[in-house]
């Protein structure tokens, strides 16, 4: 009955969790505030302009999001049905499994795992199309979100840019982070892999997964990691703010490494280059890794 366990926990973890679109607040129109900022010595226009922006980028969020909603609920159902067409195939295998028929029993075992092995592929395949189908609303987002028409801070009133340069001398910028060779190493190697199959449970002999092409990249760069996705939480913690080639972009079935310029490379079908992100089928996000601390 392995076989049969592996293929509904494997389905379980795959199957993406419902997405709920946040309720958003409503923006309020501040053009009523523009003579009381006059009033004040105030820069009131940029704030109107800030909050117009947000308004249109909340109503294109909601539609990204219902858009998604949808997709991710379409595929939940057929990960159900996934599941039903395989254990009405898989159950009576596995009946037959004790026998008094010499050999009938290991015939079964083996049309069992093959059964199991097609399903776990079709699985894993339709969760990498999910994938692809939400990067560009994903990629979306995060450039709304890391829109500059919405700043997160506003001048005071009554002063400009100049004025506050002139408060704060001697302020530097911050300097870049240092360069890290191992994880510089780590990314060439994920790199030289682009296009290589994925294979469920590969690593590196015709194929990947997730956790096997970030174990075999950092091996390159003399650096051993944990076998499975989950447990690659090694080494320390770092900010989005900190990321530097060759961390590790960590959920709870999944694993990626980021490549620097905002991109990531992952073992999906085949091995590519995507956004970063921090989602990923609805499984928990655990965070971004430095294995050489």
């Amino acid at each position: 009955m392995i076989p049969v366990i592996s293929v509904l926990s494997a389905l379980d973890t795959l199957t993406p969790t419902p997405l709920i679109p946040p309720l958003f607040p409503t923006i309020p129109d501040l053009h009523v505030a523009l003579p009381l900022a006059q009033y004040l010595g105030a820069e009131g226009q940029g704030i109107v302009q800030a909050a117009h922006n947000l308004s249109k980028d909340q109503t294109r969020v909601g539609e990204l999001l219902d858009q998604a909603a949808h997709t991710i609920d379409e595929t939940r159902l057929e990960f159900g049905q996934l599941g039903q067409e395989f254990l009405s195939t898989a159950i009576p295998l596995a009946c037959r499994l004790i026998s008094p028929i010499p050999g009938e029993s290991a015939l079964r075992l083996a049309q069992l795992q093959h059964l199991a092995n097609t399903y776990l592929a079709r699985a894993q395949l339709r969760a990498n199309e999910l994938e692809q189908t939400l990067s560009p609303t994903v990629m979306e987002l995060n450039t709304i979100a890391l829109s500059a028409d919405h700043p997160a801070e506003l001048p005071h009133p009554g002063t400009t840019s100049n004025d506050l340069d002139s408060q704060m001398p001697g302020v530097a910028e911050t300097p870049p982070a240092p360069l890290n060779n191992a994880g510089q190493a780590a990314v060439a190697a994920a790199r030289s892999q682009l296009g290589t199959p994925y294979l469920w449970g590969g690593t590196g002999d015709g194929g990947f997964d997730c956790s096997g092409l970030t174990q075999w990249s950092w091996r390159q760069a003399g650096v051993e990691l944990p076998r499975l996705a989950e447990e690659q939480t090694v080494g320390r913690a770092v900010s989005a703010e900190e990321l530097a080639p060759g961390d590790l972009v960590v959920w709870d079935g999944h694993v990626a490494m980021y490549a620097g310029n905002g991109e990531i490379i992952e073992a999906g079908d085949p091995v590519q280059s995507n956004p970063l992100r921090t989602t990923n089928m609805g499984m928990t996000f655990k965070g971004f890794y430095r294995p050489t601390g």
